[in-house]
């Protein structure tokens, strides 16, 4: 039960640095999307879990080879090319409804079908016990209150369109709400797969901790191949929009290098939570995945609505949508607390 309780405050530190990650993009405005998010993904992608892995992982590469796991290792890399997919769709987004709205949306869905999915295929029998009737219940009023969150948001849209204020930064496109909304969607639908990863990479996980890796970085042996293929549409949709938008040359341009830095910045703060996520995860035991996915969801949500604040995308919006969006941060806490409750039950 120490270790679970461990892993629990593992996840909430974890989601506080999700939630920040995006921060940075707020101070990078000479920069294009394609940009910010490819040295954004260069760092957190391909350069922080390899580095990782290698770092804690004892023989990584013939690990991988060992024992026949073909299968385990095709899913890691066919759930990362869906998550990377998801990504640029959730970095689309935030250029067109800003980190709240997005954040809220994206991760509701992604909640849901995150740890309600597991639960349902691979621990059935606990649906129907006081565990899984909390960790359902948790799920639900969260969704409540991702769902306020996004009314909220949308009610800050139109108090800004009245007002005539911008609803967004310069780079970004203040009448796209719908397409926003679409792009936060399909998002939240293939942001699940990394949480896939982690419960399908189970068998990678195993031949490690036969070769004596800590229970901590157990689940760096998911990450690179995962993260690695996430890379591969990033790099893709990044070459195209450099062409089109004749942007490349921007990385050059007098007075953005410290966007380097915020750019790398925001891979260590994404990388990180996501392995901290993980090794929270292997700390929780076999309902990990599945109770740890909607904590560090929900702790995400809380801190980008703070980043959010901080950062001006409320401000002129009226009181209105703030004590909106308020309401539906208590039921995030309540649906936290419930699933920290479902945690020990179980």
């Amino acid at each position: 039960m120490a270790d679970g309780l461990v892993g629990v405050l593992m996840t909430f530190m974890a989601g506080a640095l999700n939630g920040s990650f995006a921060a940075p993009t707020k101070c990078m405005n000479s920069w294009k999307w394609e940009n910010i998010w490819a040295v954004w993904a260069f760092v957190a992608l391909t350069i922080f879990p390899w580095i990782l892995g290698i770092l804690t992982v004892p023989n990584l590469l013939t690990l991988y080879r060992s024992g026949g796991e073909i299968s385990p290792l095709t899913l890691l890399i066919g759930f990362g090319v869906g998550f990377g997919l998801s990504q640029i769709l959730f970095g689309l987004a935030i250029h067109s409804i800003g980190i709240s709205l997005s954040f809220a949306i994206s991760i509701g869905i992604s909640t849901a079908l995150g740890s309600l999915l597991p639960l349902m295929i691979f621990h059935s029998k606990d649906v129907l016990t006081p565990t899984g009737g909390l960790i359902v219940a948790g799920v639900f009023v969260l969704l409540i209150g991702i769902v306020v969150c996004s009314i909220a948001g949308r009610s800050k849209e139109k108090a800004l369109s009245i007002s005539g204020r911008p609803q967004l930064s310069d780079t970004a496109q203040p009448k796209s709400f719908g397409r926003g909304l679409l792009l936060s969607v399909l998002s939240g639908v293939s942001a699940p797969l990394l949480n896939f990863g982690l419960i399908f990479g189970a068998p990678l996980m195993a031949i490690a901790t036969a070769r004596g890796v800590s229970q901590g970085n157990q689940a760096n042996v998911v990450w690179p191949p995962l993260m690695t293929a996430a890379a591969i549409p990033f790099a893709l949709y990044c070459l195209y929009l450099w062409k089109k938008n004749h942007s490349f040359g921007l990385f050059a341009q007098n007075g953005t290098t410290l966007y380097w830095l915020l750019g790398a910045i925001m891979g260590v703060l994404w990388t990180g939570s996501v392995v901290l996520y993980g090794a929270a995860s292997v700390r929780m035991g076999s309902l990990g995945p599945i109770l740890g996915w909607p904590l560090f969801m929900s702790v995400i949500i809380i801190t980008s609505n703070v980043w959010g604040l901080a950062t001006g995308e409320w401000r002129g919006a009226g009181r209105k949508p703030i004590t909106i969006m308020a309401i539906g941060i208590l039921f995030l806490i309540l649906g936290f607390c419930t699933l920290a409750a479902a945690f020990r039950t179980a």
